[in-house]
């Protein structure tokens, strides 16, 4: 496996509008002599020589929304290399794309580098045609689920060689760890659902404890793996619940427990209902107390929020653990004050 040299890669981004297309990864040019109709020729193999797409399997994934991670300082990778061209590919897409003619300066000095770099043995001859059964030449991949256009084309290595099953040394190179990280962007989880006692959204009621749960099975874990067949790496991202946080909306509220934080039971089941004939003065083991009435229609905003811990295993006997995530939904309540208390 060959590191790719910093100082070239930045000639390459410097040069002219000739070598953009080899930066970005979407088509790659050479200098050489370019037989009639290559350009055509050239379109033909971007046609034909796509970066091999990531196989995701969701059998176990969940039906509701995506996770937000909890760290600012993680996000799935805005674009990755993954194997694209063979070495007749790559040369044929140079030989298409790749002229010479009236480049001087920088872009002359870049394209005679790139030259000498992939056909002149400076390390590659005949973009090792000579290796082809061994390994594929690796190019960038936006992910079309980053919304930022810089970030996505934020890939910017030119092609390097890779033998068939070999893990790049290459930052966002497919790997298992990156097969995770795209896995997590994949995940959906269950719909944060609560119950009530009292149940309706505008029958709570001043300094009476408003019990929440959730049944058996409403919060299991989840997952998602993702998979580059020609390379037999793949990897498995498990999104696990661990606590359902109450936020009632407002200062005038007591939570139960004081956290705010109920946890989840290895059956996915969160606190436990009312029973009727239960002490009015009872705490319930999850749930909060409002302590003042809302006014002119204004509710009370309740957001129940799932933390999810995520981990991964993969081939190679590796795995690790990812940043935790939420879901939150929203729940607009109406808190009366009476003066007698009738628990339904």
């Amino acid at each position: 496996m060959r590191r790719l040299n910093g100082s070239r890669v930045g000639r390459c981004l410097a040069s002219a509008a000739a070598l953009t297309l080899l930066c970005a990864g979407s088509a790659v040019a050479a200098p050489g002599d370019k037989e009639e109709g290559g350009a055509r020729e050239g379109q033909e193999v971007v046609a034909r020589a796509r970066a091999e797409a990531v196989v995701f399997e969701e059998r176990g994934n969940g039906g509701g929304g995506p996770l937000t991670s909890t760290s600012r300082n993680w996000s799935p990778p805005p674009c990755w290399y993954a194997p694209t061209w063979s070495p007749e590919q790559l040369r044929d897409l140079a030989d298409a794309a790749w002229d010479p003619t009236g480049q001087t300066g920088h872009a002359a000095a870049a394209l005679g580098w790139m030259w000498n770099h992939y056909e002149q043995g400076e390390p590659y001859t005949d973009f090792n045609a000579e290796e082809a059964e061994n390994g594929m030449w690796w190019g960038p991949v936006q992910n079309p689920a980053e919304p930022d256009l810089l970030e996505r084309l934020s890939c910017t290595h030119i092609p390097f060689w890779v033998e068939t099953g070999e893990i790049p040394e290459v930052e966002n190179a497919l790997s298992p760890e990156v097969l995770a990280e795209l896995a997590y962007q994949r995940i959906r989880v269950p719909d944060t659902e609560i119950r009530l006692n009292p149940a309706a959204v505008d029958g709570q009621i001043v300094n009476l404890a408003t019990w929440i749960w959730a049944d058996g099975g409403a919060y299991d874990e989840v997952s998602v793996t993702a998979r580059l067949e020609s390379w037999d790496i793949w990897a498995t991202t498990t999104a696990r619940p661990t606590a359902l946080r109450i936020d009632p909306g407002t200062e005038d509220a007591r939570s139960h427990p004081p956290s705010g934080s109920c946890p989840i039971g290895g059956d996915g089941s969160v606190g436990a209902p009312f029973v009727r004939g239960t002490d009015e003065g009872a705490e319930p083991p999850c749930g909060l107390t409002y302590l003042r009435a809302t006014h002119d229609g204004r509710p009370y905003s309740l957001t129940a929020s799932v933390t999810w811990a995520i981990s991964w295993q993969g081939s190679g006997d590796t795995g690790a653990t990812l940043p935790d995530a939420t879901f939150a939904t929203t729940h607009e309540l109406q808190v009366d004050e009476i003066q007698s208390i009738v628990r339904p």
